[in-house]
């Protein structure tokens, strides 16, 4: 008969600090500890105690952390994923990720998430940090993932800003920036931005998720 995974882990003395992510392997090990409630699943193979908030904006920084298990020092997280990082609900935990600052082009698989190397490299005032992992400032992640996905980027600027954490300066600024970029045209339009609209100054620490 199959030890469940926590128990497992406690019967051999091993540490885990129910308040901070942690990977936990394949799900054969956990996944009767994730039906009884008594563990949460993250992103990919990452776990949080069960009485843990993983959902709200304010819990950003247990999202980050997450994520930061899977990922390479120093990287820059971009687009749908760095939104789940600022929002969390409603998106759901990407299982595949865009970053800035790796070999571009590339692609690995990693506790079940799959890690893509961008070739768009954020400004410094366009990235900020959350839970210790580097992140796209939301104007800038909202801009990204509109020009992915133009059809959705209407109700994640609103709930950017029912949440508080969009500018409206800084996406204005990512809009004049990414000028030329394919996509963007769409995305402006899905997001209303003027077509033109030049490049502003923007503070690293503008619209962060604190």
């Amino acid at each position: 008969m199959r030890t469940p995974w926590l128990t497992a882990v406690l019967t051999r003395g091993g540490q885990v600090d129910a308040g901070l992510p942690w990977r936990a392997g394949p799900a054969e090990s956990w996944e009767d500890e994730l039906r009884h409630g008594q563990v949460r699943r993250v992103v990919g193979d990452v776990l949080v105690a069960g009485d843990v908030g993983v959902d709200a904006v304010a819990d950003a920084p247990v999202r980050a952390q997450a994520l930061a298990l899977l990922l390479s020092p120093g990287v820059v997280l971009l687009g749908v994923a760095a939104l789940w990082v600022h929002l969390g609900h409603p998106l759901a935990a990407p299982s595949r990720v865009q970053v800035a600052g790796s070999r571009s082009g590339t692609a690995v698989e990693v506790g079940g998430l799959t890690v893509v190397s961008s070739r768009a490299r954020p400004a410094a005032g366009e990235v900020t940090t959350v839970g210790g992992l580097r992140v796209s400032i939301p104007a800038r992640a909202l801009l990204d993932a509109a020009t992915a996905h133009p059809q959705r980027a209407g109700r994640w600027r609103s709930a950017l800003t029912a949440a508080g954490l969009l500018d409206e300066d800084a996406v204005l600024h990512a809009s004049g920036a990414a000028r030329g970029r394919t996509g963007v045209r769409a995305a402006r339009q899905a997001l209303s931005l003027p077509r033109n609209a030049p490049p502003r100054p923007v503070s690293s620490s503008a619209d962060a998720t604190p």
